[in-house]
C-alpha cells in the first residue's frame, strides 16, 4: 500500500504541472505541507472536550485548508463556496467520519469518556482531513485539465463529486492515511 503522503504529493505535482507552475519547484511540497498541517490541527480538534464542538472545529479546519491551498496556487474563491465544497466532501466521507462521531458522543461521559472519545477521534479526523485535501487537489487538477490550465471554480462541486465516485481509491487513501497516522503518531501529536 502506497503512503497517503506520497499520493498527496503526486496529486500536488499533477496540479502544479497542469497549472503550468512547474517553475515553482517547491510548490507541490508547500501544498502537501498545508494539508499535513491541517491534518495535524484536526487531531488537535479531537482534544476539544465538548461533543459536537470538536466536529465543528474539524470542519472549519478543512475549509481553512482549502482556502490556503487556493492561495498557494493563486485561486480566488468565496467563503460560501468553500463551505459548500467542505460540506460536500465531509458528507461523502461520512462513513469514515462515523468513528469520529462516535468519539465525540462518548465525550459526554465524564473522565474516561473524554479520553476514549479523543483517542477514537484522532486517527479518524486526521485521515478524513488528509483525504479531504487529497480530494480537493485532485478536483482542482481535474478542472485545470478540462480548462487547459485554467480553473472554472464554479465547477468545483461537480469535480469533487467526480473524484468521490471512485470509492475504492478513497477507501484505500483513508486506510493509508490511518496507517500513516499510526506509524507517525508521536511526530504528528508532538508538533
Amino acid at each position: 500500500m502506497k503512503s497517503a503522503y506520497i499520493e498527496l504529493y503526486e496529486a500536488a505535482v499533477a496540479l502544479v504541472t497542469v497549472l503550468d507552475k512547474t517553475a515553482e519547484q517547491l510548490l507541490p511540497q508547500e501544498i502537501v505541507d498545508v494539508v499535513k498541517l491541517h491534518s495535524k490541527l484536526a487531531v488537535g480538534s479531537a482534544l476539544i472536550p465538548v461533543p459536537g464542538a470538536d466536529v465543528a472545529a474539524g470542519a472549519a479546519n478543512i475549509w481553512t485548508m482549502y482556502g490556503r491551498v487556493n492561495s498557494k496556487v493563486g485561486i480566488s474563491i468565496r467563503d460560501n463556496v468553500l463551505k459548500t465544497i467542505g460540506s460536500g466532501v465531509v458528507t461523502n466521507l461520512a462513513s469514515y467520519m462515523a468513528m469520529a462521531g462516535l468519539g465525540s458522543a462518548i465525550k459526554a461521559i465524564p473522565g474516561l469518556g473524554t479520553v476514549t472519545g479523543t483517542a477514537l477521534m484522532s486517527a479518524s479526523l486526521y485521515a478524513v482531513t488528509l483525504a479531504s485535501g487529497y480530494i480537493y487537489v485532485k478536483a482542482l487538477t481535474l478542472l485545470a485539465n478540462k480548462g487547459n490550465g485554467s480553473i472554472d471554480i464554479t465547477q468545483i462541486d461537480s469535480a469533487v463529486k467526480d473524484i468521490l465516485k471512485n470509492k475504492e481509491v478513497i477507501k484505500n487513501f483513508i486506510k493509508a492515511a490511518k496507517s500513516d497516522f499510526k506509524n507517525n503518531k508521536n511526530e504528528i501529536t508532538n508538533n
